[in-house]
């Protein structure tokens, strides 16, 4: 099932022209790039029919996803204030965290959606040729420093 998840996310991730990464962040989300200017897909033979299905199935779902994204934003922006009140109320922290927690899941379902619809649009040449080349993409930061490595240690703030 988490196989299913993250490759779901890597297909939006690539059709979209965005990189993976978990968690809230700041810039573009996922739905709101260029996918087509993506290197991955560029040469991945995507016919025109199927451009103009992505095209219009990340069109379907944007404003919607805008909303979610926007939500989780302002529930994470919420748990940081309960959490920095002082005294500290468990009641309202604990408020903010499923409120967070409830608006992730509806981002996520929404967004599993969408890729399991863009999925839809593939050949299974192509899906497997998509799922080679995001391989390819994860492992480059790490050549280099030998088989096995991990990447270096974050520094810690003191």
């Amino acid at each position: 099932m988490l196989k299913w998840f993250l490759t779901g996310a890597v297909l939006s991730a690539v059709l979209l022209g965005q990189p993976a990464r978990p968690g809230l962040r700041q810039g573009p989300a996922l739905w709101e790039g260029a996918w087509w200017n993506s290197p991955i897909v560029q040469n991945l033979d995507l016919s025109e029919t199927q451009r103009k299905d992505i095209r219009g199935t990340v069109r379907e779902y944007r404003g919607h996803l805008m909303d979610l994204r926007q939500a989780v934003q302002r529930a994470d922006s919420d748990l940081e204030i309960a959490l920095g009140e002082n005294p500290l109320d468990q009641r309202k922290a604990n408020e903010a965290i499923e409120h967070l927690a409830t608006a992730r899941g509806e981002l996520t379902r929404t967004l599993s959606q969408m890729t399991l619809r863009l999925r839809t649009i593939l050949t299974n040449e192509q899906w497997q040729e998509l799922q080679r080349r995001q391989a390819q993409r994860r492992a480059a930061p790490f050549r280099g420093r030998g088989e096995g490595s991990a990447p270096p240690a974050a520094t810690q703030q003191r």
